[in-house]
This record gives structure tokens, sequence and C-alpha cells, in this order.
């Protein structure tokens, strides 16, 4: 992250979420270096939503604590993903609501199953009179030093 001014950097960090969405929304097309440094102040205002939302549907569902924790990682990303773009985004207390609900809400394997199986057993035939020709002597095995 590129080093800004400290007095430039509080004054990001003051400002409401409008004002910040604002900001990334300039900054984002420009390529501006002060992106990354709003990206990081909207991103540390949305993890605590993220967390906070996680851990209560996650309980709610039954989701063990590793499963939250992916959750939030998968919450954190997407948010990131998400703020990354050009087009207009929610307030970030809205946008990470809705992104950690999704994540929580997406069907999380409760227990590791087992393979399934095919229903019927394969049909396995041999070779139309290759099973006369075994039962006859007639077929050798395939000599491949001399072949």
């Amino acid at each position: 992250m590129a080093q800004f001014d400290p007095v430039e950097e509080r004054a990001v960090e003051m400002l409401d979420d409008l004002e910040l969405e604002a900001v990334r929304a300039e900054t984002v097309p420009h390529n501006d270096e002060r992106f990354e440094f709003v990206l990081w102040v909207l991103c540390l205002r949305g993890v605590a939503v993220i967390e906070r939302v996680c851990q209560s549907r996650g309980k709610a569902r039954g989701l063990d604590e590793q499963e939250i924790e992916l959750a939030i990682e998968d919450a954190a990303a997407r948010m990131l993903l998400r703020l990354s773009r050009l087009d207009p985004q929610p307030q970030i207390h809205a946008l990470a609501g809705q992104i950690a609900a999704e994540s929580v809400d997406r069907a999380w394997p409760s227990q590791p199953r087992a393979a399934k199986l095919s229903r019927r057993p394969p049909e396995l035939r041999l070779v139309k009179g290759l099973d006369r020709a075994i039962e006859k002597g007639r077929v050798r095995p395939n000599d491949w030093e001399n072949s």
C-alpha cells in the first residue's frame, strides 16, 4: 500500500460511508493510488459486519466454528472483489451484511459423504467368440517380446 500523509489518511478515515463510497467511485476508474487506502478503510468497516452476521446466522443454521470461519473468509474476499468494480455499490454495511448472509446461506456440507456408487453392476462381456476360444485353448497369450 502506498504511503500517504498521516493527515490525509486520517481525513479519509473520518469520512462517512457515503463520502467514502464517492471517493472509491472516483478513484477506481482512474487507477488512483489512493484507491488502495480507501478500499482498506471500507473493508475494515465491512469486516465487523461480516463477522457479526456470519456468527449469528451460522450458529442459527447449526454450522460449526470452522464452517463459520470459512464463511467469513469467503464473504470478505467477495466484498473486496465487489468493491473493486467500477459500478456504484450500496453502503458498506448493507453490502457486507448481504454478502455475509449469502455466504452463510450457501450449501455447506454437514458431513463428508461417501462416494455414490452406480445403481446396478456393470455388464461385462467378453468379445464375441473369445470365451469359446479360451475354453478350447485356441487363444495364446500375447508374446510381446517376439512381436
